[in-house]
């Protein structure tokens, strides 16, 4: 029989996650609160609202595809032992101050930082690290949340609701991200370093690998192999970084499953990172993680579907296009996204910003507006 992966989130990571490996001959099964959600289109089974108990009973295994489910779900599937990666990813990942924590208690690199439990703690942050950079613990994602102070006239617009976390602002050479996947038997395998360009805040592109040193790459890896086993991580883990003008690595933060920027594998790896997730979960042999060719992707955020804009996408040489299928089109909403590969880094850049002009024209900013006025 068919082995039966249960999927906790109906969005477009769990779309690619069941268009790449259906030809496993692996059934899928959704749950998710939107009837409209993506993924929900190709599932083998499409379960809502408080239907999860059936969906974690008819799998072999539920994994998720973002952190934001059912924790219901979540417990009760890991009480039958079918979860994969464990709660304890779910539960950092729901609250950047435990998450931070976390992984400066277990020695990680990271920005410093201090938690924010009233308005003089919000004073104290700005005297001790001059520039700052305040999160919501909860809800903040993709430059949402985020309040950047740099002087101490930015200071009002700090939220008095707390707890905040409170960063030290970082001088950033480079932002960079690694994939990696990892068996319930310890193999790991990672994929090469991606270099992440962000606009207001939300990734607008990403081009693999990543121009830098191996020196750099090397301790990236090494971090990252550590985090994953630290967590005891089973699936695809992504893991955010900041390499800083002194030549500091930092952990930005981690996602405990596939990852935007972990889009280029569906072109530039032979096994992509939803295929691998996908085989990891399901103790399947994993796949190999080597760069076929210089890869990128461009996320195409806030615009209507256009027939004509894909055409001409698709003229570019070297480019796909995933269009996700979503009801609704608001500002910054990742639609879909567009991969280009060439041979070498220079073409791959050049293609790379062909699209964007054909994406965006000169309107970026009327697609990829700041939160405060999306």
């Amino acid at each position: 029989m068919s082995r039966v992966l249960g999927i906790l989130g109906g969005g477009q990571l769990g779309l690619m996650m069941i268009l790449e490996s259906k030809k496993l001959g692996i059934k899928f099964l959704v749950h998710d609160e939107n009837p409209d959600a993506p993924a929900l289109g190709v599932a083998d089974g499409k379960y809502f609202s408080g239907s999860w108990k059936e969906l974690v009973d008819k799998s072999d295994v539920v994994t998720f595809e973002f952190e934001h489910v059912n924790p219901l779900a979540v417990s009760t599937a890991e009480s039958l032992g079918k979860l994969r990666p464990n709660s304890l990813t779910i539960w950092l990942k729901q609250d950047k101050i435990r998450e931070k924590t976390f992984l400066r208690d277990h020695g990680f690199p990271v920005p410093h930082f201090m938690i924010i439990n009233s308005p003089e703690d919000v004073d104290r942050a700005f005297e001790q690290f001059g520039r700052v950079v305040f999160k919501e613990p909860q809800g903040a994602y993709d430059g949402k949340g985020q309040y950047y102070v740099m002087g101490r006239d930015n200071l009002s617009k700090v939220p008095r609701k707390f707890p905040l976390l409170a960063e030290e602002f970082v001088n950033i050479h480079k932002e960079v991200s690694i994939v990696l996947v990892r068996s319930s038997g310890g193999e790991v395998l990672t994929y090469p370093v991606t270099e992440n360009y962000h606009y207001n805040g939300i990734l607008l592109y990403s081009i693999a690998p990543a121009e830098i040193n191996e020196e750099v790459a090397s301790k990236i890896r090494e971090i990252a192999i550590k985090l994953a086993e630290a967590l005891n991580h089973v699936g695809a883990l992504t893991v955010e970084f900041f390499i800083t003008r002194s030549g500091e690595v930092l952990i930005n933060e981690f996602a405990p499953r596939v990852h935007n920027s972990g889009h280029w594998t569906l072109m530039g790896a032979a096994v992509s990172q939803f295929e691998n997730h996908v085989r990891a979960v399901l103790d399947m042999p994993l796949g190999p993680t080597t760069l076929l060719k210089p890869s990128g992707i461009v996320n195409m955020l806030g615009v209507p579907y256009s027939e004509e804009i894909i055409k001409r996408v698709l003229a570019v040489p070297g480019t796909s296009v995933w269009w996700y299928g979503k009801a609704g089109v608001r500002p910054r909403r990742k639609m879909g996204h567009a991969n280009i590969v060439a041979d070498n880094t220079s073409e791959l850049r050049k293609r790379v910003n062909e699209v964007l002009g054909i994406v965006y024209g000169n309107e970026v900013d009327k697609y990829v507006p700041p939160w405060d006025s999306a």
